[in-house]
């Protein structure tokens, strides 16, 4: 289909990628046009990559694929529609409508153009990247982090659209790494902080109530065959239920300082409960628990990165340098103490102690991460050993 479409594209100001490898269909893509050397303002992110070879795309799906505008900007392009509009386009449409567009709760993608052609409609959006290859580092960007996704999952609620399918891979921050330096668990350095912006996409399985039961602003425009308000109502427990597996991986890192957090998230899980809070009584109580944090706790180091739900794991802590230097092979278990360590990695230990109490829920610790990796660049990775 893209190869069909990409003489066509230029005519609306956009150049699609092509693939490296023609006779390769999971080939990287890559642009054929040059990038933008200028600083990018929203809704473009910021670039960490310098050069064409660094803005690869691997191919994810066949209905999304990277292309770059006029004056060399990197967007994603989707199919979205067909000849009879989708709960997707109905989405995004409403999303984007006067009315909820600028709100500043509506952390959804923005959308740059819908673009018809042959009975389809394509929506073009800026390219971001996955929300979690940040290096968290203080409890501030966890919240900060939190509360963004918290507020979009309300928002969207409060204007009638579920999700349907919230997970890692469908929430991004405003910012462009390199996806050939970005294997499965990487993360990157000096990506994180308040000036950071997060968002929802893919909204393939969204979900809206029939138009009598909405009272979104262009709605009755926007909404045309959609479920039934049951089915939107199901729907919204199930966003709330993975919003709260997702966000607790990182943020029950920080209970420490939050001790109610790990309540919060128990009691926005189980979608068969009647009690379950919803997205907004949620949203309401992660303020108010947070609401007491000094600026002093805001700025403190996280001990961990990744709770691990009690269970065992076991991973390398991969440095970013060569990814083969002097790796750590850890197990963490319930209330477990892990043998002596003293793992240099580039060049320093960064670790050695002859035992380190995990607690009770488990976690990977914060401190077996390399610290001298430059803003953009891999700082480590978590593979998991088999």
């Amino acid at each position: 289909m893209w190869c069909f479409l990409r003489p066509f594209f230029p005519s609306c100001g956009y150049h699609l990628y092509v693939p490296k490898d023609s006779a390769d269909i999971y080939s990287y893509l890559v642009p054929i046009t040059p990038m933008s050397s200028g600083m990018h303002s929203f809704p473009f992110a910021p670039c960490l990559y310098k050069t064409d070879a660094e803005a690869e795309y691997p191919f994810y799906s066949p209905f999304v694929w990277p292309a770059r505008d006029r004056i060399g900007r990197d967007v994603m392009v989707k199919a979205v529609s067909g000849s009879k509009p989708t709960k997707e386009l109905q989405a995004l449409r409403l999303l984007q409508s006067d009315a909820l567009r600028d709100d500043p709760r509506n952390h959804t993608i923005p959308v740059l153009d819908f673009i018809e052609f042959n009975n389809q409609v394509f929506a073009v959006m800026p390219r971001w990247t996955r929300a979690t290859r940040a290096d968290f580092v203080t409890v501030g960007e966890l919240v900060r982090y939190g509360q963004a996704f918290l507020e979009a999952t309300a928002f969207i609620h409060e204007h009638n659209i579920a999700h349907g399918d919230i997970n890692f891979q469908n929430m991004v921050m405003d910012v462009m790494v390199s996806e050939p330096k970005a294997p499965f668990g990487a993360v990157f350095a000096g990506v994180r902080g308040p000036e950071r912006k997060y968002a929802f996409i893919d909204f393939e399985t969204a979900t809206l109530p029939a138009p009598s039961d909405s009272s979104s602003p262009d709605a009755e425009h926007c909404v045309q065959r959609c479920s039934p308000a049951a089915d939107f109502a199901r729907a919204s427990k199930r966003d709330v239920d993975v919003l709260a597996s997702a966000l607790e991986i990182h943020l029950r890192c920080i209970e420490d300082v939050i001790p109610d957090l790990g309540t919060l998230f128990d009691s926005m899980k189980n979608r068969d409960d009647p009690h379950q809070l919803t997205a907004a009584a949620a949203l309401s109580r992660f303020e108010e628990i947070c609401s007491s944090l000094s600026t002093d706790d805001m700025q403190r180091e996280v001990k961990a990165i990744w709770w691990t739900r009690g269970t065992d794991v076991r991973f390398h802590a991969v440095p970013k340098s060569s990814l083969s230097q002097n790796t750590s092979n850890i197990v963490f278990r319930h209330q477990y103490t892990s043998p002596m360590l003293d793992t240099k990695v580039l060049g320093r230990n960064i670790f050695t102690c002859p035992k380190l109490v995990v607690r009770v829920h488990g976690f990977w610790d914060h401190r077996y991460i390399p610290k001298e990796a430059s803003t953009g660049e891999l700082a480590y990775q978590f593979k998991y050993v088999r």
